[in-house]
């Protein structure tokens, strides 16, 4: 029963890793498709956000944000 859990915890961090990493793509494809003056004016009003978007989605990051 407690291998049934487990199993069940690894499968619904896969998919949120996986469903995690598409939201991210999806959100770069938005960023390279603005023009210039569009990006400075987004790192304008948030910040270095846009650097999030190289950070790699893995297991490990996940388990930190859980």
């Amino acid at each position: 029963m407690e291998k049934e859990f487990l199993d069940k915890v690894k499968d619904n961090a896969t998919i949120r890793i996986y469903v995690t990493q598409n939201n991210l793509q999806e959100l770069k494809n938005v960023w390279n498709q603005w023009d210039d003056e569009t990006k400075q004016l987004f790192y304008f009003n948030y910040g270095d956000l846009p650097y999030l978007l190289d950070v790699k989605v893995d297991k490990h990051l996940f388990q930190a944000l859980v």
